[in-house]
């Protein structure tokens, strides 16, 4: 993750409320900012989720609940944007493989 750049002047309004013991680490206020821009702004956590989902950081299960959405409104908005969802499984010879073995039991 990059460091945050501030004007002076953001600097200055961050340490000061660290410093009037508001929070006890720039961090924190940071936290707030971005859990606060969330909640101002819940398209954005959804845009947010739709990426981290298409970057296969997250499942479909793991973004929906960070929209704030469940599952069916997420997978009507991505078909909406032609956003495929793709299912990874084994390859057939490994299934039967499988099925083979639990058969055996």
């Amino acid at each position: 993750m990059e460091n945050a750049v501030f004007s002076s002047f953001q600097e200055m309004e961050i340490e000061a409320i660290v410093d009037a013991g508001i929070f006890k680490h720039k961090s924190d206020v940071l936290r707030e900012a971005i859990n606060t821009f969330f909640a101002v702004k819940p398209k954005m956590r959804l845009e947010a989720a739709i990426q981290l989902f298409r970057d296969k950081k997250v499942t479909l299960g793991r973004a929906a609940e960070i929209a704030g959405i469940d599952l069916w409104q997420l997978k009507d908005i991505l078909g909406d944007r032609g956003i495929n969802i793709v299912v990874e499984c084994d390859d057939s010879q490994e299934m039967d493989r499988r099925i083979s073995s639990l058969l055996r039991k």
